[in-house]
């Protein structure tokens, strides 16, 4: 088709309406085919590539923030400082050595020595966090009643277990200290049988005050003619009269073989004083 031709087409709408034989040369009218309004409206199709943004509702996934409030169960956590605690200490406020004074006999070094080795048991065991004193008297210069060394109360075992709640109760006339409560600081009973044990060191009265000269030389001395007080860890159990866990009878000498020789070897009881 001429140039004139094309251009007559393009002037009066299309050639066809005049009669004029666009198509007939040898160039394609593809360009005014394309034109004509009932195929090209096809193309309009390509519109719906807009569904894709419903891809937008992934945004529902922020709802997994709320597991979040999971991390709340972290608090539980906590519970674990209450166990074999106290207010904010160890429970554990009254034991009995778990290991005797072995050739040393009744020479715990004195009262420090026994004090020492009160904390160094406690601490072993996480019990370091009070202050320990043992259960000993002392007589002459400077002598001391068992009972004014130990604090207030109440003292517990390494169970939990009160036995007593104050120094009224743990001296009084009808107090009884039962030998399934008396309790090393790793929880263990004293030996009663093969061998038996139970006689503590202690120096002292049922009431808790000194009786005189019988502390083996205010427990610096393993001579044989040195003399100790002690008390039975299984008073409830003896049934031998009048003996108590702080009074029990006399022991003759204070070597290892004099102690080993009725019950004994060394052990004493120790109390938290605060």
């Amino acid at each position: 088709m001429k140039l004139g031709s094309v251009l007559m087409c393009a002037l009066l709408g299309g050639g066809a309406a005049l009669g004029v034989a666009c198509s007939g040369s040898d160039e394609v009218p593809a360009e005014p085919v394309a034109e004509d309004g009932g195929s090209s409206g096809t193309s309009g199709t390509s519109g719906t590539s807009g569904t894709s943004g419903t891809s937008g509702t992934s945004g529902t996934s922020g709802t997994s923030g709320t597991s979040g409030d999971g991390g709340g169960g972290g608090d539980g956590g906590g519970g674990g400082d209450g166990g074999g605690r106290d207010g904010g200490k160890s429970a554990m406020t009254f034991f009995v050595t778990s290991t005797g004074s072995a050739a040393q006999g009744g020479n715990l070094g004195g009262l420090a020595g026994a004090d020492k080795k009160c904390q160094d048991l406690a601490v072993a065991v996480g019990g370091g966090d009070h202050t320990w004193h043992a259960y000993l008297s002392t007589t002459g210069g400077g002598g001391v009643d068992a009972k004014d060394r130990i604090g207030a109360g109440p003292w517990k075992n390494q169970k939990g277990v009160q036995i007593a709640a104050s120094l009224a109760e743990l001296h009084g006339n009808n107090f009884v200290l039962k030998n399934v409560d008396v309790l090393d600081e790793k929880g263990m009973t004293v030996p009663t049988a093969n061998p038996n044990r139970h006689d503590i060191l202690t120096g002292s009265n049922t009431d808790g005050t000194k009786v005189n000269n019988l502390n083996c030389e205010n427990w610096t001395s393993n001579a044989g003619n040195r003399n100790a007080r002690v008390g039975h860890s299984d008073s409830d159990l003896t049934n031998q009269g009048g003996d108590t866990w702080n009074n029990a009878h006399t022991v003759t000498g204070c070597t290892q073989q004099a102690l080993n020789a009725v019950g004994g070897e060394g052990r004493f009881y120790c109390f938290a004083i605060d």
